[in-house]
């Protein structure tokens, strides 16, 4: 009998305990929403670009030799005609200082060779020897001033100090790379778009842009200069390549930069700006949806996304004025939880 009755307690008190576990439920989602009001005119596209360098020239001596002079560093302004680097060119000046004397004692020679000749009192073999050695002079001493200035590297133009890739006392050999320079007056600017994207930009060689640099008070202007007509290598996407000339103001490899390009022949169906955070990345690539709420329950809404800006993502296609969007909660509203709506929606 006591068995019994000990069974039933146990029994009764597993029962109990899963009971409450059956009735513990989540709590319902508290979820905001955002009206769509704002209509933005579609007359340009906005991108996020990045910038490259212009033109990236290796820097390299024409001579052998131990670098004497490397003052420069990555980062470092140079302009058209500095001095960059110095090899030792000790033996090539003393080289130098021999070849002036014998050039201008051959100089002497030869002068004193051409009043002979005009008073006939010297053989036109002699002379064309003395001639010939105030001419081999003169090479001699050429070659060596050449040497000498090839001891010297010297900026070709205007540019920025990407990298340094040797130390003062190393040697080098020819047309060994010391350091790498880009020009700072002008820069590129790459875009990665998709196909699609592409064809409804029609793009032009020279066509203009307007580009922001974060660093700028006022957009700087820039020209198309190519695309590509397959997609990259290492990604899907499309280059867009676009020229900024006449920079005052120095802008770094790798900056970010917002590029507007103005559309042609743009069809005026409204479009609407949204905050970029209630976009959720759909099931195809590059493609978003949003989270409508719309005949009191949740409604998942593709949309297309014209640009994304500072102020949020203007979306083209997808919405409606006055359509009601869900801001918050969004990676659980696929559980099918009980919700409420908190609040009037913001706009």
């Amino acid at each position: 009998m006591k068995r019994i009755i000990t069974i039933t307690a146990i029994a009764s008190l597993l029962s109990g305990c899963f009971g409450q576990t059956q009735q513990h439920q989540a709590p319902p989602l508290v979820l905001k929403t955002f009206q769509v009001d704002q209509v933005v005119e579609l007359g340009s596209r906005d991108f996020i670009g990045v910038t490259i360098p212009a033109e990236l020239t290796p820097i390299s001596f024409l001579a052998d030799g131990e670098i004497t002079s490397l003052s420069i560093k990555s980062g470092d302004r140079v302009s058209k005609g500095d001095v960059l680097a110095s090899l030792d060119n000790t033996r090539i000046k003393q080289q130098l200082k021999e070849a002036k004397i014998e050039l201008d004692l051959a100089n002497k020679q030869l002068d004193r060779a051409k009043r002979l000749q005009k008073q006939k009192m010297i053989s036109a073999a002699e002379f064309d020897g003395i001639n010939s050695n105030f001419k081999l002079a003169s090479i001699q001493y050429k070659s060596l001033q050449r040497r000498l200035d090839q001891t010297q590297l010297i900026a070709p133009f205007d540019a920025l100090v990407a990298t340094v890739e040797k130390e003062q006392a190393q040697n080098v050999t020819t047309a060994e790379p010391v350091l790498t320079l880009y020009r700072t007056d002008r820069i590129h600017v790459d875009l990665n778009v998709t196909e699609e994207v592409l064809l409804s930009l029609n793009p032009q060689v020279g066509k203009e842009v307007s580009v922001q640099f974060e660093a700028f008070a006022e957009p700087v202007s820039g020209k198309l200069m190519l695309w590509s007509e397959e997609p990259t290598v290492n990604r899907s996407n499309y280059l867009m390549r676009f020229e900024i000339q006449e920079l005052d103001r120095k802008v770094l490899p790798g900056t970010s930069a917002h590029v507007t390009i103005p559309l042609e022949n743009q069809k005026n169906e409204p479009a609407y700006l949204i905050p970029a955070n209630i976009l959720v990345p759909a099931k195809e690539q590059g493609a978003f949806d949003v989270w409508l709420y719309q005949d009191n329950k949740p409604t998942k809404q593709s949309v297309e996304v014209y640009s994304i800006t500072k102020q949020g993502a203007v979306i083209s296609q997808g919405l409606e004025q006055g359509d009601l969007l869900i801001t918050n909660q969004l990676s659980k509203l696929t559980q099918n939880r009980e919700f409420k709506i908190a609040g009037e929606a913001t706009k």
